[in-house]
């Protein structure tokens, strides 16, 4: 996100910044918790615990949202080129991406588990998806 990598410096370091971030397409936030301290919490605690967390990854990501196009503006005038991975690019590595997940489940079962449970998620989510959002090209 730009707005991280305004704060890491990454304008000091580089001269490009190519989107999507195959790597990354979320920024996922996780808070650990001791499982035995966790079972000895309260209802209401943990419903604190987890209201907290919601409103905070709720806030980062609006955040985010906000601030990330006026520092990707400001990157750019201060000379960091902000393009676009090619189409046939992210095509193949989406194939090559695809390759390495299905190898991995193969050889792992816990793996091959979140896996499946993932692609299940996928296959439902794009009849949502699909048809849900303004094309961005609108």
């Amino acid at each position: 996100m730009p707005a991280i990598d305004q704060i890491l410096g990454f304008n000091q370091v580089v001269k490009y910044n190519l989107f999507p971030g195959w790597h990354q397409q979320f920024t996922a936030q996780y808070m650990l918790i001791n499982k035995d301290q966790w079972d000895k919490t309260t209802d209401a605690q943990k419903a604190l615990v987890e209201a907290s967390c919601t409103a905070a990854t709720t806030l980062g990501l609006a955040e985010g949202e906000y601030k990330n196009g006026k520092v990707l503006a400001e990157f750019q005038e201060k000379g960091v080129q902000a393009d676009q991975i090619p189409r046939d690019v992210l095509k193949e590595l989406q194939a090559v991406t695809e390759e390495v997940l299905k190898e991995e489940a193969s050889r792992d079962a816990d793996f091959k588990r979140v896996y499946e449970s993932q692609n299940e998620f996928l296959e439902t989510y794009e009849v949502w998806d699909t048809r849900a959002y303004v094309p961005s090209d609108l």
